[in-house]
């Protein structure tokens, strides 16, 4: 497969190892050596260490000569990680392209490189031909290569070295859009950390508190107007259905909807389920609910679990409270629902300065398991890989399991939604060290989370 490989590949014509820079040089030694050997071992080829291998023209080199077929599981995975990776190197290339194009001088093939000294205004319109863009296609890629390269360079810089791919990246933008420019880098160096290392929702949730805590007042007055503008829309669909959206309406009252609707439905006798899928039955609930029908079993009203700091709650700081575990609300808004009654009931964890919990409770007496309540206070999500399931409408898994003797305890338990705890049963490890949940999938790959990152 390897005969006749040019050992010079990743390089410009006449240029040599003792031409490129030490990093480079790395890598071209190990495009040349792994090329030549062939990575065979025992029949098989195996990956060498891309992980090393800076995004670029050496990490193409390398790439494009796999034979992915004589890969195992283990290595594959790696294979699609560094290609993620060059791809979002390339990305980062094709925003700064855009942005470059916004600022280019109109003219032709033989015109010089010159440079306006503000971005033209028809520049959007000059993608979409070239790209097969519709006009707000090309406006909103227009937009973000600026947005990225100009007021966030740290997100864009990120996304250039693959540590952070398109989605992400574009997360940051549409998160921080309404901070000014100083206020939204701010928010991101918060997060350059831990960015790399979390999904999309994760992500959003995290620059959304964070945004919180930045202009607190602000976020107030967005809410309070947001709040006078819900309103219910019926959308039919071409099938002949509709979709009944409720818009901008508060978000405890969201949550506490959702939250009765889930326990409506693990109160469900499995007779009465007659098929249907989790989202089906959630629509037949909440149907029956509007109506004024009975669901066939389950009571009670929809509760809200509120996370607040102390500080917050005392009126020291402005810290963001948290609903579920996940949706960051205004430190005005938090006190204000810590300090009514309201008909859900309303389960809130305090936590001192550094985080550690200091009591936990609920505004109404529910026959609840203090077991399950500690556990939700401790972990207030789902433990499965990059999982933002709500902790309360998770099963409560047993770490070593019960039948091997396991006891039911905080410490050999947590939270886990329905898919996440079925993957024990089809090869995939979950243990838990020194507060991180340590995840080891089927492939042979070890991923680890600490429980604090579960919330965001």
């Amino acid at each position: 497969m390897f005969e006749g490989q040019d050992f010079g590949v990743g390089l410009l014509p006449g240029e040599g190892p003792e031409d490129v820079a030490a990093a480079d040089q790395l890598a071209y030694e190990v495009t040349c050596r792994e090329l030549a050997d062939g990575w065979v071992d025992e029949g098989r080829h195996v990956l060498p260490d891309v992980e090393s291998v800076p995004p670029g023209p050496f990490l193409l080199a390398i790439l494009g000569s796999v034979d992915r077929s004589r890969l195992n599981g283990f290595d594959l995975v790696r294979l699609l990680q560094a290609r993620e990776r060059l791809v979002a190197h390339c990305q980062a290339g094709s925003m700064a392209d855009t942005r470059e194009i916004a600022y280019a001088s109109p003219g032709d093939a033989d015109s010089g490189p010159d440079r306006l000294d503000l971005p033209f205004e028809f520049a959007a319109d000059e993608l979409r031909p070239a790209l097969r863009l519709t006009r707000r296609a090309a406006e909103n890629r227009m937009s973000l290569a600026l947005d990225l390269i100009e007021r966030l360079p740290g997100v864009w810089e990120l996304l250039a070295e693959g540590r952070i791919d398109l989605s992400r990246a574009r997360v940051f933008a549409d998160g921080t859009a309404h901070l000014g420019e100083e206020e939204a880098r701010a928010v991101f160096a918060r997060l350059v950390v831990q960015a790399p290392w979390m999904t999309t929702g994760q992500l959003r949730a995290r620059i959304r508190r964070l945004c919180v805590e930045t202009d607190p007042e602000e976020v107030v007055k967005r809410y309070e107007r947001r709040v006078e503008e819900r309103r219910l829309w019926v959308e039919p669909t071409s099938d002949g259905t509709a979709n009944l959206l409720l818009l901008d309406i508060p978000l405890v009252d969201a949550q506490a909807i959702r939250n009765r609707i889930h326990r409506h439905l693990i109160s469900l006798p499995n007779e009465t389920r007659q098929g249907r899928t989790v989202a089906q039955l959630q629509a037949d609930i909440a149907i029956d609910l509007l109506q004024g029908a009975n669901p066939d079993s389950g009571t009670g009203k929809g509760f809200v679990d509120l996370r607040v700091p102390l500080s917050t709650l005392q009126g020291r700081d402005h810290q963001a409270g948290l609903i579920d575990g996940m949706e960051p609300v205004a430190a005005d808004i938090a006190r204000q629902i810590a300090d009514l009654s309201h008909d859900a009931e309303w389960r809130f964890t305090v936590t001192d300065d550094y985080g550690t919990i200091v009591h936990v409770g609920t505004t109404r007496r529910r026959p609840t398991k203090r077991l399950s309540r500690l556990v939700e206070s401790l972990q207030a999500t789902c433990a499965g890989p990059g999982c933002r399931v709500p902790a309360s409408q998770c099963d409560f898994d047993h770490l070593q399991p019960w039948a091997d003797l396991g006891v039911t305890s905080d410490r050999n338990g947590g939270p886990k939604c329905r898919h996440d705890h079925t993957l024990k049963g089809h090869g995939w490890i979950h243990r838990r060290v020194a507060r991180q949940d340590i995840w080891t999938t089927p492939l042979g790959h070890t991923y680890i989370y600490p429980i604090n990152d579960h919330p965001p």
